[in-house]
């Protein structure tokens, strides 16, 4: 046999295996089984079923991952396929939540109670969890409907090789494993749980306070911009604080660019600073699951007057005061205490975001 006419015969057959192969990844599109999973379960419609796509957290934490994006990305492209389901995008949810139509920064996350809310343009928000073992990954989806309060459930199991092989065919099984998982998983858990054992979530709250990711995500990448939003319906002081996984907590607000603590009533403030719009943080390390939060009074406490002379002192350099996490304990109790008379009016919101490093 010719030499030429041999080799092109062993070389075609690799070729033609990995055809196959990529068909049969493509037929075996585990995202594609799960919106038709969804799909089914859908109440007959003579149109299209309007839903938002939220967030889809690791396990039972607040915590998420470059799967999270993924999962999301994912539906956003496989529910519409069916011409059963309209998507209303997170840019539109967002804008129905800043116009006051609901808290979509609350329903995109699984399991929130549900109450009956009736929203123009939006029927129902698909979220959920997932949990993985190494080589599978189970993921418990709901769509929660928003005129009727009712929450469709389901649960599909994936091959941790379908998985990679439809979004991630250059990582290896280690890397891989490394994006479903969220980032310094453990050490960003003990964090959140050493915030909420300190009682810095129990701060009474006499009145609601919005806060929310400008762009509404809740999951970076490394070199990502990210910036805050918050609303109070009083004009009060507040202290935006990021309680990082390494153990620093980290003043957001007030800072060099925005240094007074007080915020006007029903009016968004943007942070890092309402004075220098669509300025943004850049994320970088340390990487994993944050804390974020506002604490707010509607009077100016030694907490607050501290706080804002720590952003008076900050320069271009170091535009943020850090303090250990002990030291706002104990500030924040001493403030509390100190209100003997309950005559200040205090309220604290906060929101966990992850974040990853790049590739």
């Amino acid at each position: 046999m010719n030499r030429i006419i041999a080799y092109a015969l062993v070389f075609s057959a690799p070729c033609l295996y990995a055809q196959a192969e990529t068909q049969q990844q493509q037929k075996e599109d585990p995202f594609q089984k799960l919106s038709e999973s969804l799909v089914a379960k859908l109440p007959e419609h003579q149109k299209p079923v309007k839903l938002g796509v939220g967030n889809f957290v690791y396990g039972n934490t607040p915590m998420m991952s470059p799967l999270s994006v993924v999962i999301r990305e994912e539906l956003e492209i496989a529910l519409p396929k069916s011409n059963q389901v309209k998507i209303i995008t997170r840019s539109n949810l967002d804008q129905l939540e800043m116009e006051g139509e609901f808290q979509a920064s609350e329903l995109v996350e699984p399991g929130t109670a549900v109450e009956k809310v009736t929203v123009e343009g939006v029927e129902g928000i698909v979220r959920g969890r997932f949990v993985s073992d190494g080589t599978t990954v189970t993921l418990y989806t709901e769509i929660a409907w928003l005129q009727g309060g009712e929450v469709t459930k389901d649960k599909v199991t994936w091959k941790m090789n379908e998985v990679t092989a439809r979004v991630w065919p250059e990582k290896s099984a280690e890397q891989a494993q490394q994006a479903v998982t969220p980032q310094n998983a453990e050490q960003s858990m003990a964090g959140i749980e050493e915030v909420t054992n300190a009682k810095l979530l129990d701060i009474r709250k006499d009145f609601d306070i919005q806060l929310k990711t400008a762009d509404g995500e809740r999951v970076y990448e490394e070199g990502s911009n990210i910036s805050f939003k918050m609303k109070s319906p009083e004009a009060c002081h507040v202290a935006v604080i990021c309680h990082q996984s390494d153990g620093n907590s980290v003043v957001l607000f007030p800072n060099k660019w925005h240094k007074d603590t007080l915020i006007p009533k029903d009016h968004w403030v943007s942070i890092p600073g309402a004075l220098k719009s669509g300025f943004e943080i850049e994320i970088a390390e340390p990487f994993g699951s944050d804390v974020v939060q506002v604490i707010a009074c509607t009077d100016q406490n030694a907490l607050m007057k501290e706080i804002k002379g720590m952003a008076s002192a900050a320069t271009e350099d170091d535009p943020y005061p850090v303090m250990t996490r002990g030291m706002v304990v104990k500030k924040v109790k001493a403030a509390t205490a100190a209100d003997v008379s309950k005559q200040t009016l205090w309220s604290e919101k906060h929101i966990v975001v992850s974040t990853f490093p790049k590739g």
